[in-house]
């Protein structure tokens, strides 16, 4: 495997920049901002992983299992509080949705989702891309965006294998733009399942965050409320992102081919039993947290519902005369257990910042924008959420910072739930890297998508949704 002067660098910068934060923080050295000892050591660490993260210096999952040696050893929390993050509920979101991926494209349903979906939109690579686009934000606005993202991801595979040259295209323009294709309609998928959470005061849970803490304080915000900003955000940043991929990722050269006679065939029982796996898990998803009281089990979460879809999945016979499972155990070997380290170490990363006190330090120093016109410090809270996100947990970080700057809103000359929605979004919107949301983590698993050009394009977009919070959190908030 070739190792780029990039990755060379990267290897030893990153541990380099980490020491550097502890002699500028560390309370015993520079002293630096404020931190205690522990808060030092994980921001070093904060910095470390960021550096490899972004220059592929290692594998993406072992720089993921940097926080379980590092961080006991640094006192910055014991073994099985680091390792318990590892096993959290969104990991096994993660591996029972896996599974039902694998089900979904071993019995042919995402075949037949994708000759439905050529059969609305036709064969033109574009369009196609703008409708997985605006799909996937639509759905994200009412169901999580984990649970989009699964929803439209076979859907995305299966039209990313039906491209074929277009009439009169060369062999290296076809090849670039089959490429292109199944890159961009993945990250279209990932992103606008990240673009329709912001929506809704239910599409994502930073948002609810945000709309509990302001209603405990006074201040209303219902659907209807956060939809007013969100819903404009929305329509704003997603046509937006269309146009980045569609610029950064051309598809010319190529068309999608339809569907044939013999590709029309009827599902087997492992279908429908496949398909109806499918729809009852994303209908829970989707409507229990309206259930009446006493319907819902306490302890029922999203990943526990995929994990029971998985078990069922891996017990029932297929009834197709193979005598095999409907997803036989050895096939579990094509999940991708990386991508579990690697969400997992940003999770451990997320609990060591608030355990340490180092994200409420951060959360602090937000205070000193107050001297700043307010557009310039609404999208300095938008970016640094933003950056923040890309190495720890959206969810967290709203939990952390959405008190504090609600606390200093008026230093800042800023209304309370303008500065709380606006950390809320700024949160939601990591394009960047497979760690910052679960939809990047989904698309990456793949292994159709490289990080370069996640990167490329997400960081234009974050760039986007940065000057797109802006100006709707303060025209409407």
């Amino acid at each position: 495997m070739h190792v780029s002067r990039i990755q060379r660098l990267g290897r030893w910068a990153g541990p380099i920049a980490g020491l550097s934060g502890v002699l500028w923080t560390h309370p015993d050295v520079g002293g630096g901002g404020g931190l205690s000892v522990e808060a030092s050591w994980v921001l070093a660490l904060v910095i470390w992983m960021a550096v490899w993260w972004l220059c592929e210096a290692v594998d993406l999952a072992v720089t993921a299992l940097l926080p379980v040696v590092l961080l006991p050893l640094l006192g910055a929390g014991s073994f099985q509080e680091v390792a318990a993050s590892y096993a959290d509920n969104i990991i096994f979101l993660f591996a029972g949705s896996a599974v039902m991926g694998l089900a979904l494209d071993r019995h042919g349903v995402s075949a037949r989702f994708v000759q439905l979906l050529l059969r609305a939109c036709g064969t033109r690579p574009a369009l196609v891309v703008a409708v997985m686009m605006l799909t996937s934000t639509l759905l994200s606005g009412f169901i999580s965006n984990m649970a989009t993202t699964v929803t439209m991801l076979p859907l995305a595979l299966g039209v990313a294998g039906r491209v074929v040259p277009a009439h009169g295209a060369s062999d290296v323009q076809a090849e670039r733009g089959r490429r292109h294709f199944g890159i961009a309609v993945l990250l279209a998928v990932a992103y606008g399942s990240t673009i329709g959470g912001m929506a809704t005061v239910i599409g994502t849970a930073p948002n609810a965050i945000a709309a509990n803490y302001l209603q405990a304080n006074g201040h209303a915000m219902d659907f209807a409320a956060w939809a007013r900003v969100g819903y404009p955000l929305t329509l704003t940043l997603a046509p937006l992102a269309i146009a980045v991929l569609l610029w950064l990722l051309p598809v010319r050269g190529i068309a999608l081919r339809e569907p044939s006679q013999g590709e029309h065939r009827a599902l087997g029982t492992a279908g429908w039993v496949t398909a109806a796996v499918f729809l009852l898990v994303v209908t829970v998803w989707s409507t229990s947290s309206v259930w009446p009281a006493g319907w819902k089990p306490q302890g029922l979460t999203d990943g526990g519902v995929a994990i029971a879809a998985a078990v069922l999945l891996l017990a029932l016979p297929a009834r197709d005369g193979s005598g095999e499972r409907m997803v036989p155990w050895q096939a579990t070997r094509e999940l991708p257990w990386g991508v579990f380290l690697l969400f997992g170490g940003g999770l451990a990363m997320s609990d060591a910042m608030q355990r340490s006190g180092l994200a409420d330090a951060v959360g602090a120093s937000v205070a000193q924008l107050g001297t700043l016109p307010q557009p310039i410090a609404v999208a300095l809270v938008a970016a640094g959420l933003n950056v923040a996100s890309e190495v720890a947990s959206n969810t967290a970080l709203t939990a952390t910072a959405v008190p504090i700057l609600g606390a200093v809103a008026p230093q800042l000359g800023l209304s309370v739930p303008v500065m709380a929605v606006t950390a809320a979004l700024g949160a939601s919107c990591s394009f960047m890297l497979p760690v910052g949301t679960p939809p990047n983590a989904l698309v990456y698993a793949t292994g159709r998508v490289p990080q370069g050009i996640m990167i490329r394009v997400g960081l234009l977009v974050n760039v986007m949704a940065v000057l797109a919070i802006t100006f709707w959190v303060l025209v409407l908030g």
